[in-house]
């Protein structure tokens, strides 16, 4: 057996989202993959140095596999997505052969195939719609003891689509539930005005105003006209993650930005390699319709992760930066990134000095002993306001309250 260096495998390519593809091809084999376990995964391929193949099966068996019932599919998507087998340790038998897997339709998948020594092309973007993680059906003979994709947010049989995970939804479920985000959004962030309103219970005192009415009497003061103070919408920009980790959660993510640019003074942004502004597409009529412009206005969607150059651009642009001073800011996205993170700690540091408020949204804070311990995530925590999971529908409650300062 000849085997391949990955070093070379991963020429133009994102680990990160290698590893994210490489989990969904796992639950598109029906193999249950843990919430934590694609992170552990890029970790994983970061802390060895330069593996072979034999290497990169035993990080990806260890990271992924929990069961020894899953090991002949992980076997036969590994072998098909690699070209070729890598055996088992001594004493380990192998069961009857699953269903034989087809990679050559992920397109992440596809460039990673070893092609003797030669370099592989760069992962090409992939479409908005997103997959459900596996979940067994009930004659699977993997389901019969009830398991789920992620145990660690299994949700009782009681839950509605409210409290599952995002990326457990499929394509109607997650319709349903931004149709619901965008009729619940009744919160907004305010701010103080400098005009005040007329008031009739109490208030300070309109000097102009109670002039100007004693005129009319000859200049006897004979009515005091008060004022109270206004509050006016405050704006609020939306800055999305697209890049390939975070595929899982991006369109639901739009579904709560798009109340925003619909009924308030509300931006959004969609980042990935490159910032770019998507607030017109997500203010067209229909939500099937702003997904499909965004994918055509956003092209490196899916791809790879620069968030400190992508915060630098929104607050260099000439007209950009603008919109951002003292407005509320929400960031949806992992934290991973392929950028410098002390220089993504010096933008996040400007950012925070001109808009009121940070509000950070990471999906993966929902795991059970999760820490913030990825470079870029470690450099911006300092900086925010508010961090929070915003994994659930339920959960994006917390996420507008917070946006509020309630």
């Amino acid at each position: 057996m000849t085997s391949t260096r990955t070093d070379v495998m991963f020429v133009g390519v994102d680990r990160a989202i290698f590893a994210a593809s490489f989990a969904a091809q796992l639950r598109r084999s029906k193999i249950p993959v843990a919430f934590t376990a694609t992170e552990r995964f890029a970790q994983s391929l970061d802390a060895v140095d330069a593996p072979d193949t034999r290497d990169l099966y035993w990080i990806a068996r260890l990271s992924f596999i929990c069961d020894h019932r899953h090991l002949d599919r992980f076997d036969a998507v590994f072998a098909a997505s690699f070209d070729t087998e890598v055996g088992r340790l001594p004493g380990e038998q192998r069961g009857q052969q699953p269903a034989p897997v087809h990679p050559e339709t992920d397109e992440v998948l596809n460039p990673m195939r070893r092609t003797s020594d030669q370099e592989s092309e760069a992962a090409q973007s992939l479409p908005w719609a997103t997959l459900p993680s596996a979940t067994f059906d009930a004659d699977d003979e993997l389901g019969d003891d009830g398991e789920t994709a992620i145990p660690e947010l299994q949700p009782s049989a009681a839950t509605d689509e409210l409290d599952r995970p995002f990326d457990l939804l499929d394509e109607a479920e997650l319709t349903r539930v931004g149709d619901l985000l965008e009729s619940s959004m009744i919160e907004w962030p305010e701010r103080r005005s400098r005009r005040r309103l007329l008031s009739t219970s109490g208030g300070r005192v309109a000097m102009r105003q109670t002039l100007h009415g004693a005129m009319r009497t000859g200049g006897d003061i004979v009515k005091f006209v008060q004022t109270a103070p206004r509050s006016v919408p405050r704006r609020v920009v939306a800055v999305v993650d697209v890049s390939g980790s975070m595929e899982s959660y991006a369109r639901a993510y739009f579904h709560l930005a798009r109340p925003l640019a619909l009924r308030r003074d509300a931006e959004v942004f969609a980042f990935s390699t490159d910032l770019t502004r998507v607030t017109s597409s997500v203010r067209l009529r229909t939500p099937a319709e702003a997904i499909d412009s965004l994918g055509e206005s956003v092209g490196d969607r899916f791809s790879g992760t620069r968030l400190a150059s992508s915060l630098a651009k929104l607050l260099r642009h000439r007209t950009w930066s603008t919109l951002v001073r003292g407005a509320t800011v929400v960031v949806f996205s992992d934290g991973w990134d392929s950028d410098d993170p002390d220089e993504l700690g010096r933008q996040m540091r400007r950012l925070a000095l001109r808009a009121h408020r940070v509000v950070w949204v990471n999906p993966r804070a929902a795991a059970d002993g999760f820490e913030p311990l990825a470079g870029g995530m470690a450099a911006a925590l300092p900086h925010c306001d508010a961090f929070l999971a915003g994994n659930t529908a339920r959960s994006l409650d917390s996420v507008v309250a917070a946006m509020s300062d309630a």
